[in-house]
């Protein structure tokens, strides 16, 4: 059983050029790479031609989109096959100038997400990892795209970490509110056993809901991991190169994974979600301020389509 999604997310780059505090991108063991065009094209056309479920394509994934110098040939080979696709980009924003940010928009991508963890130098430079002079660079760049008449949304998100950018929130709401189209504020989440920010609860759900619900993720080798919280392909079902999505979701351990979402028995498992924090009940400490959205809700969604996912 294909997950009932619309969104395609591909990962086309494991290479990063921040260093993130709440990022496990420092212990990867996945080849650091970019994909080719001709992989890209031939796993886009493969899964296109076996379901006409997928009408988003996201490009998020472990590594930095915009490092990829053959992203926009990607993105404009998509839409010539599907020209009403949905493009989503998330991106820390370091490579995102207005004349590239203006490309995106000529292409028809519907919105570029930030990771823009700051508004002090002192607080950005803390959490991203990076010199405090690329704060203000970033931060000029992204009030010029702000200033243009755009069809592409500005979506801006904010990663709480203690001790580092915490008093810095209210500034950052303050200076974005009325320029970006949407606003996120939320608390860092565990990536399987890398980062741990949220203990889990003693009170979990049976299920997270990706695994009948979730997004395709397809990583930068062609292959098809269970989640984005799986970064390092620890659940990984199939090779798109070489499988059909049918039988990639009829694999051994797509089964053993949806058999244990679907009791909520991980014991004796093996597998990450035993001990997930996405399958905590109580979710009112994740989401700190959204602009638009009932956080009560948007914590149960997808983090690009804003399709329900959580139980």
């Amino acid at each position: 059983m294909i997950p009932q999604s619309n969104d395609m997310r591909v990962e086309v780059s494991t290479l990063c050029n921040y260093k993130c505090v709440i990022c496990p991108h420092g212990v990867l063991t996945r080849k650091k790479e970019v994909m080719s065009t001709e992989l890209f094209r031939d796993i886009f056309d493969r899964v296109n031609a076996e379901t006409d479920q997928y009408n988003t394509l996201t490009f998020p994934g472990m590594g930095e989109p915009l490092l990829d110098k053959r992203l926009e040939d990607k993105i404009a080979y998509a839409k010539s096959k599907k020209p009403d696709l949905t493009v989503l980009l998330l991106t820390n924003g370091a490579l995102l100038s207005p004349e590239r940010f203006r490309r995106l928009e000529d292409l028809g991508v519907a919105s570029v997400r930030v990771s823009f963890y700051g508004s002090t130098a002192r607080g950005y430079s803390a959490v991203h990892g990076v010199q405090p002079e690329v704060f203000e660079r970033m931060r000029a760049n992204i009030v010029e795209i702000c200033r243009q008449k755009r069809t592409t949304d500005l979506l801006m998100t904010y990663n709480v970490v203690d001790g580092k950018n915490d008093a810095d929130v209210q500034g950052w709401i303050d200076f974005w509110k009325d320029k970006a189209d949407l606003l996120e504020v939320w608390r860092p989440h565990n990536w399987a056993d890398a980062r741990k920010y949220r203990p889990l609860q003693e009170r979990l759900t049976k299920t997270c809901g990706r695994p009948f619900q979730g997004p395709l993720q397809i990583q930068v080798d062609g292959t098809v991991n269970m989640c984005c919280f799986d970064f390092d392909g620890k659940l990984t079902l199939g090779d798109l190169k070489t499988q059909r999505l049918a039988e990639i979701f009829s694999s051994p351990l797509f089964q053993k994974i949806t058999a244990a979402h679907e009791t909520g028995n991980y014991v004796g498992s093996h597998l990450i979600c035993e001990h997930c924090d996405q399958r905590n009940v109580d979710k009112s400490d994740v989401m700190v301020f959204n602009s638009k959205f009932d956080v009560r809700e948007r914590v149960t969604m997808t983090s690009t389509t804003y399709k329900k996912v959580a139980n």
